[in-house]
């Protein structure tokens, strides 16, 4: 999609939420690198009075600055942004953020687009793939959460501005902080809780059951069930319960999940397996678990990626994913990298 110069993609950001860093001149103190050409005009600056341009390229450039007495205070579920316009005329193909603190140097990168600079090691918080290259011809915000590049609880003295080919303006950047998201409720007397401090009577059990308190504190009964951090797909489940879970029409599946803030996942899944079959599934985040057929009862998407480091209650609708009239006897709880911790789970 192509956009006009004065439309602006915004994520879920507020500018009350923003603390500005960088703007029309670097912070007081810091040391530059590489060529600083500020702008007033072509594009227009999105925020203040000037924008910072760089030159045409076929290659790699940047321009930097380090050392600045006026530092970044980075937090504990802050993230990090900056906005960029991509010239629609000569785009690159790829624009990285890198950010520099004292101890840890310039081995925090996020970026985006094509993989062709090949700073740190990608797939780690030294080169974090933050999604595609963004829309040319408008400002747009790009975002990276503060824990994937390794700089929650940190001071930024440094910021880097990075390209491979092409023409590239940036504006504001900064960091956004957010209140923690309030817990979902417990379940209520409505809810049928399936799984609770322990998998139903007669399950036979698979994966690695991890039982845990308080880390994190459970949001039902006094244990939770936690997967640990791994690479690409990875569960633990139960089947052939004596004690199954008969849905009725119109019901609602649920469970509980809490992301790990400092090892995220890139999905989560939940499967419900109906006498002999798993084909009943619903993800939340990236399509990255081919099993099933996306888009049907057997893998159904159920929208973004929960927020990390808190309870989130997980829905269903047993419609979506051809359990009406059926009783389960088994549960999957599956993910995609990363790590989380799940607590109660079954249905309302």
């Amino acid at each position: 999609m192509e956009a006009s110069q004065r439309e602006v993609e915004v994520i879920r950001v507020t500018a009350e939420q923003d603390t500005v860093w960088i703007d029309d001149a670097v912070p007081a103190g810091a040391v530059q690198g590489g060529t600083w050409e500020f702008i007033s005009a072509d594009p227009t600056p999105f925020s203040g009075a000037l924008a910072h341009r760089s030159s045409r390229t076929s290659s790699v450039l940047q321009h930097f600055f380090h050392n600045a007495q006026d530092a970044l205070l980075v937090n504990t579920g802050d993230t990090l942004f900056a906005y960029v316009y991509l010239d629609p005329t000569n785009p690159p193909s790829e624009v990285m953020l890198q950010w520099y603190f004292p101890g840890g140097g310039w081995n925090h990168r996020a970026y985006w687009g094509d993989n062709l600079i090949n700073w740190g090691t990608d797939g780690t918080e030294s080169r974090h793939f933050a999604g595609p290259l963004p829309a040319t011809g408008g400002w747009v915000r790009l975002e990276v959460p503060a824990s994937a590049v390794g700089l929650e609880n940190t001071v930024v003295t440094g910021m880097a501005f990075t390209q491979y080919g092409g023409r590239v303006t940036w504006d504001a950047a900064g960091k956004a902080s957010f209140p923690p998201p309030p817990p979902p409720p417990p379940p209520s007397s409505t809810d049928t809780i399936w799984v609770e401090d322990a998998v139903p009577t007669g399950a036979i059990s698979d994966g690695i059951w991890n039982w845990v308190s308080p880390n994190p504190t459970p949001i039902s009964g006094t244990l939770v069930h936690q997967e640990t951090a791994a690479a690409g797909i990875h569960q633990h489940f139960f089947y052939n319960a004596d004690t199954g879970l008969n849905i009725d029409t119109g019901d609602t599946l649920f469970a509980y999940v809490y992301l790990d803030p400092t090892d995220p996942p890139n999905e989560v899944m939940l499967q419900w397996r109906n006498g002999s079959s798993w084909n009943h599934r619903a993800y939340w985040g990236a399509n990255l678990i081919k099993w099933g057929t996306d888009g049907t009862d057997s893998r159904r998407n159920r929208g973004p990626l929960p927020a990390a480091g808190g309870w989130v209650r997980l829905e269903a609708p047993a419609s979506m994913v051809g359990l009406e009239g059926v009783t389960v006897n088994g549960m999957a709880f599956t993910l995609y990298d990363g790590s989380a911790s799940w607590d109660a789970a079954g249905k309302y």
